[in-house]
């Protein structure tokens, strides 16, 4: 049992190897046709829109291999070689990191369905409403006659020559439409109150940046196990940006939600720790697991 188990090792070894070498030299083909290959974050970019365009191509490969992929192409494309990719991979880990921005979730307003305007309530959105001076009549009584349809005339009562009798003349108000510009909105539409014409409410939830990360770099690697899933600050985001070139983003995520008071501004915190994660790849990678817990970071 012995003898078969360590055969079927070395025949599994071998199996990694050829599809390594597979994949070099996939590399050195595709490497000409990367636009930008300066950095591994560029590369992985560069990678990820030839794999849009070649989709026939790439879409039942795994997301191991396209991992794999881009460490050879970036290190083919810097030294013609691949012992750099090799090194790297052999030291990758991936991580969960998140950082608080500070700003508080806008979300839409739900009494003016995010148009910052609402149906006037004098006019009930019609931007008109019933001529006061006439009551909606278009008609006024006559001034000249007051309303009885004749004059005086040297002793005699005649006909009024303005209303040629029949009492009322146009509403000079209105001009004989029956109704005028509501005064209280312009078209029919106010502004909306709840939001103060915004079309967005602020929450009490704080926006915040979700990084799924590759890196072979020790020091990122053993501060994001080591702060995994605590209050310990892993880094700053300062620090995270300045080490920009020691790992790969793989997938960035905005969202939101009542972070605990401790979760400062602009600190890196870990979510999440794995030499070899399961991932799935659609438009981006993204891990699958549960593991990414963000709750033990949310205000309960």
């Amino acid at each position: 049992m012995n003898y078969i188990f360590l055969t079927y090792l070395i025949d599994l070894d071998t199996i990694i190897n050829i599809m390594s070498d597979k994949l070099k030299r996939l590399a050195k083909n595709i490497s000409e046709l990367l636009s930008d290959v300066s950095t591994p974050q560029d590369t992985y970019y560069s990678l990820v829109h030839l794999m849009k365009k070649q989709s026939d191509y790439f879409q039942n490969m795994p997301p191991e291999n396209i991992l794999k992929l881009i460490f050879y192409c970036f290190s083919y494309s810097e030294t013609k070689s691949f012992e750099l990719s090799d090194k790297m991979l052999n030291d990758i880990g991936f991580a969960v990191l998140f950082y608080n921005t500070g700003n508080h979730h806008r979300e839409e307003c739900d009494e003016c369905s995010g148009g910052g305007e609402i149906p006037c309530g004098s006019c009930d959105g019609d931007g008109n409403v019933e001529c006061d001076q006439c009551d909606g009549t278009g008609e006024e009584q006559c001034p000249n006659c007051d309303g009885t349809g004749e004059i005086e005339d040297d002793g005699e009562m005649v006909t009024c020559d303005e209303c040629n009798g029949y009492e009322v003349v146009t509403c000079g108000e209105c001009g004989g439409d029956g109704e005028k510009s509501c005064g209280d909105c312009s078209g029919g539409r106010q502004t909306c109150d709840y939001c103060d014409g915004q079309g967005e409410i602020e929450t009490d939830d704080y926006d915040y940046e979700r990084n799924f990360i590759v890196t072979w770099n020790k020091s990122i690697k053993d501060r994001c196990e080591y702060t995994e899933g605590d209050s310990d600050i892993t880094m700053s985001e300062y620090d995270f940006d300045r080490l920009r070139d020691e790992f790969i983003k793989l997938s960035i995520d905005e969202e939101s939600a009542n972070l605990a008071d401790w979760v400062e501004i602009n600190e890196m915190y870990c979510t999440y720790y794995n030499d070899n994660p399961k991932m799935f790849l659609n438009s981006a990678f993204n891990l699958d697991t549960t593991e990414d817990n963000i709750r033990a970071y949310v205000k309960r």
